[in-house]
């Protein structure tokens, strides 16, 4: 009977070992969320879909520019972060890490100043300026000297060296407070200019008709804001991180939700054909 007993507790030891390990293999990590964006990334790095895209972008741009002819002081307002340049092998570099984005690592990478043009991005913004126009790039990389995080300089040099114009202090503006964009658009208005186009990757980039934080809002937004497409606000696409994430994740404070929870929403969000097998 002893012996049984041994051999007994002994298979206990063994399966209980054997489920915590294979509980702990199939817990989904921030590894497991970080590889989800291979296609998305391949698709921005690889595609010539998405440079098609940029040239559109900046084509329509263009065009709408130059139908302006109201006169007074033209500007055009501009993000930066997959609007005018490339980021994606930042978020490239996540992929098989166990650690996610956090502004040490953007930090790092803004300060390699390893950004690229987007496609057909130089070309429009220097046009905009020599026809008489200025551009103000609205971005939401810090300027915050007191917090350990000032992005000015490192983005100030890398679009430098990119071959775009007017950057310098009057017409570069990084966040220094809140990431609401509007009061920013506002100084430019402020400094007498009218802003002819705006250009984004994200919805916030062009109004505050674009704060809603829920799928249902924003696609409201949309639709209630559909003109505005292609005559003021141009967009970029941008498959890789924005607002829209946020949205699927339920908006409000959706950077509390777990890697598991994060991967389930993005799947439970989605429209499903329903198979007969």
């Amino acid at each position: 009977m002893k012996s049984i007993s041994k051999s007994l507790s002994g298979l206990a030891i063994i399966v209980a070992l054997t489920s915590t390990s294979f509980a702990a293999e199939s817990k989904y990590t921030t590894k497991d969320l970080n590889d989800e964006a291979v296609l998305a990334l391949s698709w921005v790095q690889n595609s010539a879909e998405f440079k098609a895209l940029s040239y559109q972008a900046f084509n329509l741009a263009k065009l709408r520019w130059d139908m302006d002819k109201a006169g007074g002081k033209r500007a055009i307002v501009v993000d930066v972060d997959e609007t005018i340049v490339d980021n994606s092998p930042f978020n490239a570099g996540l992929i098989g890490k166990h650690y996610g984005y956090n502004d040490n690592l953007w930090k790092e990478w803004a300060e390699a100043r390893s950004a690229t043009a987007l496609p057909g991005a130089v070309e429009f913004l220097n046009y905009v300026v020599e026809t008489g126009g200025d551009v103000f790039y609205v971005t939401n990389r810090k300027s915050m000297p007191e917090k350990q995080m000032d992005l000015k300089a490192a983005t100030m040099e890398n679009l430098t060296a990119l071959g775009f114009p007017q950057i310098d202090d009057k017409h570069m503006m990084l966040r220094t407070d809140t990431s609401k964009k509007q009061p920013r658009r506002d100084s430019v208005t402020e400094m007498g200019y009218r802003t002819v186009l705006l250009m984004g990757d994200n919805l916030a980039d062009f109004d505050v008709a674009f704060d809603g934080d829920t799928m249902s809002a924003r696609a409201k937004a949309v639709e209630d804001n559909k003109g505005s497409f292609g005559d003021k606000f141009i967009m970029l696409p941008n498959p890789i991180y924005g607002a829209w994430e946020g949205a699927v994740y339920g908006g409000g404070k959706w950077y509390k939700n777990t890697s598991e929870q994060r991967s389930k929403l993005r799947i439970d969000t989605l429209r499903k054909f329903n198979f007969s097998k």
